[in-house]
């Protein structure tokens, strides 16, 4: 189950479960909960991952590295992620585990 919301301001948002000091950074894929889980080579210290994420999904979705915010959860493992409406086919795409 892909759990993935409109916002007002032209951003749709997302819950992302992150593993932070994995060997590479790589999408898993949504699992049962709605969430987006993704593995992140960056450690969790000091909202080193969060940035990481940030980069990373930016990446991955085709879009700038600013587009994609941890609006909350900077410092856990459970994040809410907004990025840009034209994301939303892309996050679709990703596979349910």
């Amino acid at each position: 189950m892909k759990d993935i919301r409109d916002h007002e301001n032209g951003r749709v948002g997302f819950r992302v479960r992150v593993q932070p000091s994995s060997r590479k950074d790589e999408i898993v894929g949504w699992n049962a909960a709605g969430e987006l889980r993704v593995r992140i080579a960056a450690p969790p210290v000091e909202g080193a991952a969060s940035r990481g994420l940030e980069r990373f999904l930016g990446r991955a979705l085709g879009l700038g590295k600013r587009d994609v915010r941890v609006e909350s959860g900077e410092r856990s493992r459970a994040k809410l992620v907004t990025a840009p409406a034209s994301a939303r086919e892309a996050l679709e795409g990703f596979p349910e585990v």
